[in-house]
């Protein structure tokens, strides 16, 4: 069965995000730099036809520019499960004929084909899930059309996951990579990572410019 997929991405304000990066100054710039790699590699994928991005940081909402169709929604509800909620409640009635992912914003080494790949697997599942680098948390879980998703990303998530009826999904290392420390940001590197994040990663701290100030949605 081949199934057109809308991706839902959650995405947190960038001045709030990567806290466990620690005191880099360009931590914020990191998390944008993290996020639009993300959604790059999102929208390269052929298997992907709308990417829905939940946030609450006023700059994505303005200025999110990808080359396939995209959705980006303001996020009004507290936490990241509860974002994902809204997402998937809005995914579910604009296309209900699409398969739904949902993607954690933070794999900067992310390839379209890394992600085309799992989606093609996810097409012979009905719920699907991607475990982290760790094996204890989610990156990723999907849902044949028609199939509710119930969100239970955090610490502990692929058992969650797992027992709300989730398979687990042959996934690239790249994919599962997602980065909170220095040490996965390290490892990320190791694995190649996105036009944004490598051009960060090439320039000392203290030159990198502070995220620009967010415009109203």
């Amino acid at each position: 069965m081949v199934i057109d997929w809308v991706v839902l991405v959650p995405i947190k304000r960038f001045e709030d995000g990567k806290q466990r990066l620690g005191e880099r100054p360009d931590r914020a710039a990191l998390a944008e730099a993290f996020a639009r790699d993300t959604l790059e590699a999102v929208a390269g994928s052929p298997r992907v036809k709308m990417v829905l991005v939940q946030t609450d940081d006023p700059a994505l909402v303005g200025d999110l520019r990808l080359p396939v169709a995209v959705t980006v929604r303001t996020q009004r509800s507290v936490g990241l499960n509860n974002a994902i909620g809204e997402g998937l409640r809005y995914a579910q009635d604009s296309w209900p004929d699409y398969g739904i992912a949902v993607l954690l914003g933070d794999v900067p080494a992310l390839s379209a084909e890394d992600l085309d790949r799992t989606l093609e697997l996810a097409e012979e599942v009905p719920l699907g899930m991607v475990p982290d680098a760790a094996g204890t948390g989610t990156v990723m879980i999907t849902g044949q059309p028609g199939m509710p998703l119930l969100p239970a990303f955090g610490p502990g998530s692929a058992d969650r996951h797992r027992n709300l009826g989730h398979r687990m999904l042959r996934a690239s290392d790249r994919l599962r990579r997602d980065v909170d420390t220095l040490e996965d940001l390290e490892i990320a590197a190791r694995l190649g990572v996105g036009t944004r994040t490598a051009a960060l990663l090439r320039r000392p701290a203290d030159t990198i410019p502070p995220v620009r100030a967010a415009r109203s949605a």
